[in-house]
């Protein structure tokens, strides 16, 4: 019954809407036909007559690789989160893509979609459905850590027909990486740092936080506490306050992304362990060492990871006492905290 009512949806909504119009020619105008096949994470193989035009992608890090890789008149929708700076590496990109979905069966539907990216290990039931539907869905390959970055971005090039702009983009990054890895690090191996999201500490190896801190030369004291890969356990991977202190952390790092405001600001955040006396004798506390800057910097999984990195390493090197910091490109600068 919910099938049927799903398939009587999607029939309503291209009825109303009519055949799928062809690209404005924004962006660089539409893709010659090309006929090609891909085949998905799911060993899936998806044939297509032409390129698609109409390609909709709900997850961030996808969205800012598909921005560089098609012409934005072959967008349908994005997700929300990749116009929101704290987050995004591609807010500039995205300016000219004004729908935004979300991922549930009405808003895909709504969006008239010729190609569906979807990353594999998410919403499996989603994207059964909209297959039943006769929509085409390809599950792509999801980067976790930065070295997973480049199969993402071949696997999604090979969805919209774009292999070789896909080797252009994972050219680009893998210069940037080897500048990271060449660079002059900001951080002290010899100094235990540790990571803050909005909702508490994180780290440790198998994940992209400890990636990033390990590439600006920090030494990640996740794993003194959490002796388990991060992406390993089965509980939280945010450690407790008495695992923060029990970490003695000499610097902290917070990563600002409020999601909306949904949760409170790194600069609160910081304050409230700076005032509680639960935190005195943490030496991160004691000597007031703490950098805030945009989570984007230690949270991407795209192209962007490698400027993103030597961006927040020449941010951290020129205030080596901590601060707020912000790149000149944003219009700030460092603030002290």
């Amino acid at each position: 019954m919910k099938k049927m009512i799903c398939l009587t949806m999607v029939v309503l909504a291209l009825a109303s809407f009519g055949c799928v119009p062809a690209p404005s020619g924004a962006g660089g105008g539409a893709s010659a036909p090309a006929a090609y096949t891909a085949t998905d994470s799911r060993g899936k193989t998806l044939t297509f007559a032409e390129k698609p035009t109409r390609i909709l992608c709900g997850f961030v890090f996808a969205d800012e690789v598909l921005l560089d890789l098609v012409a934005h008149d072959r967008i349908a929708a994005l997700d929300k989160w990749v116009h929101d700076e704290g987050l995004s590496s591609a807010v500039q990109e995205a300016a000219d893509v004004k729908t935004v979905i979300e991922m549930n069966t009405e808003s895909i539907v709504a969006q008239r979609p010729d190609l569906i990216l979807m990353p594999e290990g998410s919403r499996g039931d989603l994207s059964a459905t909209l297959e039943d539907m006769g929509f085409r869905v390809y599950v792509y390959k999801n980067a976790r850590r930065l070295g997973e970055v480049e199969s993402m971005i071949r696997s999604i090039a090979a969805a919209v027909g774009e292999r070789e702009r896909g080797e252009v983009l994972i050219e680009a990054f893998q210069k940037d990486m080897a500048q990271v890895k060449h660079m002059k690090k900001p951080g002290d191996p010899k100094e235990k740092a540790l990571l803050f999201l909005r909702f508490g500490a994180i780290g440790g190896e198998g994940t992209v936080y400890h990636d990033a801190l390990t590439a600006l030369g920090f030494y990640d004291c996740y794993n003194e506490i959490r002796k388990v890969s991060a992406v390993a356990q089965a509980s939280s991977s945010i450690l407790s306050k008495e695992e923060v202190i029990q970490a003695n952390p000499d610097v902290f790092l917070l990563a600002r992304w409020t999601q909306g405001d949904a949760y409170k600001d790194s600069e609160a955040q910081l304050r409230e362990m700076y005032e509680d006396a639960a935190y005195e004798n943490v030496s991160a506390v004691k000597n007031r060492r703490a950098y805030i800057f945009p989570q984007r910097y230690v949270n991407c999984l795209s192209h962007h990871a490698g400027k993103n990195l030597l961006t927040l390493a020449k941010m951290l090197q020129d205030a080596p006492a901590g601060g707020v910091l912000s790149p000149a490109d944003d219009g700030g600068g460092q603030k002290a905290l």
